[in-house]
């Protein structure tokens, strides 16, 4: 005779006499979507409530273990819209994208349309004004590693990389060496070749100087994002001329003492993150330096200077398997952070654009 098999039933009893049972469930069974759902059911009858809606979802969590997820018991949905096409012109990037957001911030979601709307007849201009990388490695006394030393050794000496210039941090003190590479326009498409390339690779690896990993390098991008809106654009969506205007000297006054536009970056920022996968740290690393508006005959000139920072590699840890579907709306073959760059400074102009859209439309309305 075979096995008896175990039921629900039975599995849920024998949790309830456990001290930790969800912990419990790690130990009685292998497969995680069916974890998953014994998790699920347990606190459904322990808490009295129904989690159905978390239940329904299509995640395989087999594939997912060890990679996203703790103890997982189902999933939530998050709505996910798409703005654009926005037309993108930039070092790597000349096309027209859609991007996709979680909205998970509704006001702001109506601002970044409208952002979107204003644009749909012009093009935003992509300039990077210089990149840098950096790197972070932790030696223990008894094994100090000079990472200025083996980056100097492997890079100098050939022709493609020897106009990045090496600023060293903490060399000598302590255990902690930190160490910037920098490189303008052109030299930063000499630095991103290089992340490409095994000899970065071969640094990386030569710089671990004790157990304790290496953190993972990023990269920064300092980048101008600009365009041009036409008067009777702004006009046919309802807002005035002048109101427009106001709204940014509004912001542009209130920039000592309050930054309003900080709110929006890291608001569009998570939203673009999750929807992706990227972890949101990087999205409270970022900022914007300046943004300008003026005018030119019919024609309003709006700019951004945001400071971008992005993982140099991404994993499964940032991209996340459950977002591959969405990552596909913005038809780029792999996650590349120069890529992203272009992508995020776009839709921070076009973000910050919607503000002052929306600002100027409520005051309209007045």
């Amino acid at each position: 005779m075979g096995e008896k098999r175990i039921s629900l039933k039975d599995f849920l009893t024998k949790l309830k006499s456990s001290k930790k049972p969800l912990e419990e469930v790690d130990k009685i069974v292998e497969n995680e979507n069916l974890a998953a759902l014994i998790r699920r059911k347990y606190l459904e009858e322990k808490l009295g409530l129904s989690l159905s809606a978390t239940g329904s979802s299509i995640l395989d969590f087999v594939e997912l273990e060890g990679k996203i997820s703790y103890k997982p018991i189902g999933a939530i949905q998050v709505p996910v819209t798409v703005i654009g096409p926005i037309r993108i012109d930039g070092t790597w990037m000349r096309a027209e994208k859609l991007i996709p957001l979680a909205s998970i911030y509704p006001a702001l979601m109506r601002s970044v349309e409208l952002g979107a709307k204003l644009l749909e007849d012009t093009r935003i201009r992509i300039r990077i004004n210089r990149c840098w990388l950096r790197i972070f490695t932790i030696s223990t006394p008894g094994k100090r590693v000079d990472l200025c030393n083996i980056i100097e050794k492997k890079l100098l000496t050939t022709e493609t990389y020897s106009d990045l210039r090496i600023i060293c941090y903490g060399r000598g003190a302590g255990h902690i060496i930190n160490t910037v590479m920098i490189g303008d326009q052109k030299p930063c498409i000499h630095l991103l070749d290089l992340i490409e390339s095994n000899i970065f690779k071969e640094i990386l690896l030569e710089t671990q100087g004790s157990l304790i990993p290496i953190i993972t390098p990023y990269i920064v991008f300092d980048m101008n994002a600009s365009t041009d809106i036409s008067k009777n654009k702004i006009e046919e969506l309802g807002i005035k001329y002048n109101m427009f205007m106001e709204s940014y000297n509004t912001i542009e006054d209130l920039k000592p003492i309050d930054n309003s536009l900080l709110p929006v970056i890291l608001g569009v920022l998570t939203s673009f993150y999750l929807s992706i996968g990227l972890k949101p740290e990087y999205a409270l690393r970022s900022e914007v330096k300046q943004y300008m508006v003026s005018t030119r005959f019919r024609r309003v000139n709006i700019n951004v200077n945001p400071r971008i920072i992005l993982p140099v590699y991404f994993t499964y840890d940032e991209m996340t398997l459950m977002n591959k579907e969405i990552f596909n709306i913005l038809q780029i073959n792999e996650p590349k952070p120069n890529y992203l760059a272009e992508l995020i400074a776009s839709l921070l102009l076009v973000s910050y654009i919607g503000l002052l859209g929306d600002i100027a439309k409520n005051a309209s309305q007045l």
